[in-house]
């Protein structure tokens, strides 16, 4: 029994030694992996930082093309503006209470009225020419008696002939 006893005794010290030498190994290992994580965390603070300073300077970059935008289209509507007032409405204008602020296309001659180029966008020879005043084959036509069409779904600054094709010949000549 005392042979049981010393076995017992022996094999409790070898556990209790064992496990001291595990935790004095997980322990420096502990301290490698704390070391290890510090230098990680230091890396993604620095990357955060660097993220975040770019975003920010795209920011203001983005924000400063917006206001230049802004600034050239508000310049471009003025002048827009100064222009129309210079020229005045077409004298068929108040006849269709038409207010310039969209294109009008004159279905039975093929031919837009463009108010922010302030003339006219016909079809001559299968080209689609521009003048600023009424085209010769309008000259003795009554336009405010005219068959219109207000060009709503075209942008004002774009040129409305861009878009002829675009739609069915029915839609024009409706």
């Amino acid at each position: 029994m005392k042979r049981a006893i010393l076995l017992a005794v022996a094999a409790f010290t070898m556990v209790i030694v064992g496990q001291s030498q595990v935790h004095a190994q997980r322990h420096e290992k502990d301290d490698k992996y704390w070391e290890r994580r510090k230098e990680a965390d230091k890396k993604r603070y620095e990357y955060y930082r660097e993220r975040d300073k770019k975003r920010a300077e795209y920011a203001r970059e983005e924000r400063k093309r917006e206001k230049e935008y802004y600034r050239e289209s508000a310049k471009r509507r003025k002048e827009y503006l100064k222009e129309r007032r210079k020229h005045g409405l077409p004298s068929w204008a108040l006849a269709h209470h038409y207010d310039a602020s969209r294109h009008v296309y004159f279905r039975d001659y093929h031919t837009f009225y463009d108010p922010y180029r302030g003339g006219y966008v016909f079809l001559n020879g299968g080209n689609w020419r521009f003048s600023a005043e009424i085209p010769s084959f309008m000259i003795n036509v009554d336009l405010g008696r005219a068959n219109i069409m207000v060009v709503k779904d075209v942008p004002i600054s774009r040129h409305p002939e861009d878009f002829y094709d675009d739609y069915e010949e029915d839609y024009w000549d409706d």
